[in-house]
């Protein structure tokens, strides 16, 4: 049963210590969530959930098209968690349409979602573009790549008022990915907090980051690079500029 009414929409199983195993293995598809927003055109209602979690259930691109269309125009929605929900670049593409609709929305997470770098090209990048609240994007193990970065960096991510918080971990980035980060740290004056942990920078994208951390001007107050093989040579770049 599901309370229309409610300021939470909650089903991630996994958070609730009573359920068992076999609860554990059910997932919900975009059925689900077609069937909540009509129940809500039933009721001649508009959804008043500020807290929407599909972690790990299968919603897919289709149920990321029910979500775009039943929260567009929402002031409510605050926190949507859709990590491993089986989106791939439409998908991804019908989230940027709800991000640009949305004029309340602070947190998403989108991680584990194979989308490749198309996915936060076009209507994904118009739509965090038009966005001003959102404060943090989580985009962790979407194997975007430098191409994935170098659309998302030079725009969106370096002009967003609000965003404090990105999370581009496991990613696939390599030291051509340091180009496009250095233009965002550049530019951007808001962020943070950037997480580029278990990526492939190596020694070079760490020593060319330095260049865009001191463009930012301290502006950045937290840096993961965890997991990039940057050796010695990259952290000794990295150390000789937070210590100089």
């Amino acid at each position: 049963v599901v309370d229309l009414s409610s300021s939470t929409l909650n089903f991630q199983l996994l958070e609730n210590p009573q359920v068992s195993l076999q609860q554990c293995a059910m997932r919900f598809g975009p059925q689900v969530v077609r069937s909540i927003f009509e129940k809500l055109a039933e009721k001649n209602a508009t959804a008043t959930f500020e807290v929407v979690n599909l972690s790990d259930n299968l919603i897919g691109d289709e149920g990321a098209r029910y979500l775009q269309a039943g929260f567009a125009g929402n002031k409510c929605l605050k926190q949507l968690l859709l990590p491993r929900a089986g989106l791939t670049a439409p998908g991804m593409h019908a989230i940027g349409e709800l991000l640009g609709d949305c004029a309340s929305l602070e947190e998403i997470v989108l991680s584990s979602n194979v989308c490749d770098a198309e996915g936060v090209k076009g209507d994904f990048d118009k739509g965090l573009k038009k966005n001003k609240t959102l404060k943090s994007l989580y985009l962790a193990g979407c194997r975007l790549g430098d191409e994935g970065v170098a659309s998302l960096c030079p725009g969106a991510l370096s002009r967003h008022p609000a965003l404090q918080h990105v999370s581009l971990g496991y990613n696939r980035l390599e030291h051509g990915a340091a180009a496009s980060l250095n233009r965002m740290l550049a530019a951007n004056k808001v962020l943070r907090y950037l997480d580029l942990s278990g990526n492939a920078l190596g020694p070079q994208g760490a020593k060319e980051l330095v260049q865009g951390l001191k463009e930012n001007k301290g502006k950045l107050q937290k840096l993961s690079l965890a997991q990039n093989t940057i050796r010695l040579e990259g952290t000794k770049a990295l150390v000789d500029f937070f210590t100089s």
